[in-house]
């Protein structure tokens, strides 16, 4: 007796039916007129050949392609003008010939071609250090400021996400209440610690998840740049 007489007089569960037609994956191909008859039930159509649900499938499958596709060419071309404005900056950093320019060209690089509301320097300086010729952005090593960002500084990773209410405070001012979102960028200058912070009012701007490798070259080509122009002690 052949299998198809064996199923045909046996009674079947549909389980039975499913691996059979696994282990059987040219059925259709023996048997075609059978797709044309075969109806399942679709959401959007009501009840439709398997042909016709399957090309559905496919349609499916197809848009979340191009959808993946089009995600992957934004990245690019996001990716592309990020590098561009990268450029731009390291040409101005370069450029600088004392701190004071490259505060400046910080403060108007980051909120003219990266979108950001809010900038903010600060470098720890210890007692007997030469400090940097603009007194606001330095914190002596017992500023009670300080306190607000040891994780930071202890774990020397950048941090993105909702400043607390005191570091906003002590990085952005007057401003503190518009920064909704941030990026903390810890500096090291040489032996000196230092913090690069920008702000956004934008509470998507910089979120916990986001990618920091863009960050991490900017505090690191800021800090080169600084240490370069940091005043050495005789």
């Amino acid at each position: 007796m052949s299998e198809q007489q064996k199923l045909a007089t046996t009674s079947l569960t549909a389980q039975q039916v499913r691996e059979y037609l696994l282990q059987t994956p040219d059925f259709y191909q023996q048997y075609p007129e059978l797709l044309d008859d075969i109806q399942v039930a679709d959401k959007r159509s009501g009840v439709v050949s398997l042909t016709m649900r399957q090309l559905a499938v496919l349609r499916d499958k197809n848009g979340k392609l191009q959808q993946q596709l089009e995600g992957l060419l934004a990245i690019a071309r996001e990716n592309d003008a990020l590098f561009g404005r990268m450029q731009q900056l390291t040409t101005a950093l370069i450029d600088a010939r004392c701190v004071e320019d490259v505060f400046a060209t910080l403060d108007d690089t980051l909120r003219d071609c990266f979108s950001a509301d809010f900038f903010s320097i600060r470098l720890i300086q210890g007692e007997g250090e030469l400090g940097f010729p603009i007194s606001n952005v330095v914190w002596q090593t017992d500023d009670v400021q300080l306190d607000h960002f040891k994780r930071l500084f202890d774990s020397q990773k950048i941090k993105c996400g909702l400043p607390t209410h005191a570091q906003a405070e002590a990085l952005f001012s007057e401003q503190a209440n518009e920064v909704k979102s941030a990026a903390l960028i810890p500096l090291k200058i040489g032996q000196q610690d230092g913090l690069l912070a920008i702000g956004s009012k934008d509470t998507d701007r910089f979120h916990p998840t986001m990618g920091t490798l863009f960050l991490t070259h900017l505090g690191e080509l800021v800090a080169k740049r600084l240490h370069s122009l940091q005043p050495v002690n005789e």
